[in-house]
C-alpha cells in the first residue's frame, strides 16, 4: 500500500500538468469576446453613454455595415441552440419578422393607468384586489394575457390591470415612428402666423427621457393601447411606400391644454387679425383647441407629419429588431405645425369630427399639399378619422367611444417610464 506523501506527490504533479496545459492556451485574464452585436457595434448606444463617438480610425478597423447601412448580425457557430438570424433588408420585412400588431412586444414596455383602477392577484375581475392604483400611476408590462396586462408598478406592487383603460408608451412598441414632440422643448403653436405669448417657443411639459429599452434618449408618447395599433397599421403603409410618420403630439394633459387655450384667447383679445381669421366663420375658436376635454387627453388623436425615409439602421436585441436612426425629408404641408387659424384647414367647411365619413363628402381646402393628401389616406386606411380644421389632427373614433366610456380624462401628466428590454 502507498504511502500517504507519496499520494501527495502523485497529485501535485497532475495539478501542475493541467495548470501548464491551461495557460499554454489561454490567459484567464483575457476579457470573453462578446457574440453579441449590440454590445460590439460602435453604431450601437449604451446605457452609459447614449451617444458615443467613434473615431475614424476605429470605423477604418471596423467592417460594421451590410446592404443599405445594416449592421450584420452576428452569430455564435459553437452554440448549437442559437437560432439562425434573418437579417432583415428592410422596414417592412423588420415588420414581418417581429410579427403581431406592433412592431415590438409590449413585454417591458412603459404603461400608464388612463383611470383610476383595481390591481387584481389574478387576471379576473372577481379576484383578489391588491391596491387601486391612481390615474396616471405608471408601471412596466410583464405579460400580456387576454384584455389584462401583469404589471410592476414604480412602487414595486404586481398585479393585473385590464388595459382597455391602459395607455403604452409608442416609442416601446413601435420605434420606426419619428417623434419630435415639439411642445415638450419649443412648441410651434402660432395663429394666423402670429406668436401666441406664453405658448410659442416655449417648453409645455416634460416629455423627454432616457430610453433603455431603445438605447438612446427619446420622447415619452402615450396613447390608448387599442389606438396604438391602428398608429402601427398606419406606419406600415407609410413603410411600404419609403415613409415615415412624424408624430408631434399624441398625449396632452388637460392643464396644459387649458393654460395654452387662455392664452390663445388673450392673444385674440388684443389682436384684430387673429380675432377676425379665428371667429369670422364658419369656424370658431373650438375647432383649433378643445374648450373642455380634448381625444388628445383620451390618448386617441395624433398630431402628425410626414417624411420620405433617407436612410436607417436596424438594431438587434436577442431575437428582436427594431430600426433606429431614421433620417428623413419632410414632405410640403400646408402649414406648419400647429398653426391654430383657418390657414391649417383639411376641408373647405367644418363637419362633426365623431362623424366617420361626413368629410369624404367635403372638398379639400384649396390649401391641401399633395404629402398632407398622402398622410390622411394612410391614417383613413388605418380606421382614423381626420378632422376639418386641421390637416395634422386624426382621431380614433372607436377609441374615443371607449375612453368616453371609461372617464379618461386626461387629468396627469406623464413625464416618466419604466421600460426594460423586450
Amino acid at each position: 500500500m502507498a504511502k500517504p506523501w507519496i499520494w501527495r506527490l502523485i497529485s501535485l504533479v497532475i495539478v501542475c500538468l493541467i495548470t501548464a496545459l491551461l495557460w499554454g492556451g489561454k490567459t484567464p485574464f483575457t476579457a470573453p469576446v462578446s457574440s453579441d452585436p449590440n454590445l460590439s457595434s460602435p453604431h450601437t448606444a449604451q446605457p452609459a453613454d447614449p451617444d458615443p463617438a467613434v473615431s475614424p480610425d476605429d470605423e477604418a478597423m471596423i467592417d460594421n455595415t451590410g446592404p443599405a447601412g445594416i449592421p450584420p448580425l452576428v452569430e455564435d457557430p459553437d452554440d448549437p441552440a442559437e437560432p439562425e438570424a434573418v437579417r432583415p433588408e428592410n422596414l417592412t420585412d423588420l415588420f414581418l419578422i417581429n410579427a403581431g400588431p406592433l412592431e415590438l412586444p409590449v413585454a417591458g414596455a412603459t404603461g400608464w393607468a388612463g383611470v383610476a383602477m383595481p390591481l387584481y392577484s389574478e387576471p379576473d375581475a372577481e379576484s383578489d384586489i391588491i391596491t387601486d392604483f391612481d390615474a396616471g400611476q405608471v408601471f412596466v408590462i410583464i405579460e400580456e394575457k387576454g384584455g389584462w396586462w401583469l404589471v410592476k408598478s414604480s412602487s414595486g406592487e404586481s398585479g393585473w390591470v385590464g388595459h382597455a383603460g391602459c395607455l403604452i408608451n409608442l416609442p416601446d412598441v413601435i420605434p420606426s415612428i419619428v417623434y419630435n414632440i415639439t411642445n415638450a422643448y419649443s412648441a410651434r403653436t402660432r395663429s394666423s402666423g402670429y406668436a401666441i405669448p406664453g405658448v410659442t417657443g416655449t417648453k409645455l411639459y416634460d416629455a423627454f427621457a432616457y430610453n433603455p429599452r431603445l438605447f438612446r434618449y427619446e420622447f415619452i408618447v402615450p396613447s390608448l393601447y387599442s389606438t396604438s395599433k391602428l398608429v402601427c397599421a398606419a406606419q406600415q403603409l407609410a413603410l411600404k411606400a419609403g415613409d415615415t410618420i412624424i408624430i408631434h403630439e399624441a398625449y396632452r394633459a388637460h392643464a396644459s391644454q387649458m393654460r395654452s387655450l387662455n392664452l390663445l384667447r388673450d392673444l385674440i383679445e388684443n389682436n384684430e387679425a387673429v380675432d377676425e381669421a379665428i371667429n369670422a366663420g364658419p369656424w370658431n375658436i373650438s375647432w383649433f383647441m378643445a374648450t373642455t376635454i380634448s381625444n388628445h387627453q383620451r390618448g386617441t388623436a395624433f398630431d402628425v407629419s410626414l417624411g420620405k425615409i433617407l436612410s436607417f439602421d436596424i438594431m438587434q436585441i436577442g431575437g428582436v429588431f427594431f430600426a433606429e436612426k431614421i433620417t428623413y425629408e419632410e414632405y410640403a404641408m400646408p402649414t406648419d405645425m400647429h398653426e391654430l387659424s383657418p390657414l391649417a384647414i383639411s376641408l373647405t367647411t367644418p363637419v362633426p369630427s365623431s362623424d366617420r365619413d361626413a368629410w369624404r363628402s367635403v372638398p379639400d381646402a384649396e390649401t391641401m399639399t399633395p404629402g398632407a393628401i398622402l398622410l390622411r389616406d394612410y391614417f383613413d386606411k388605418a380606421g382614423f378619422t381626420p378632422i376639418a380644421s386641421e390637416w395634422w389632427h386624426f382621431n380614433d373614433i372607436s377609441g374615443v367611444e371607449v375612453a368616453k366610456e371609461l372617464d379618461i380624462a386626461g387629468v396627469f401628466f406623464i413625464d416618466e417610464i419604466l421600460s426594460v428590454l423586450p
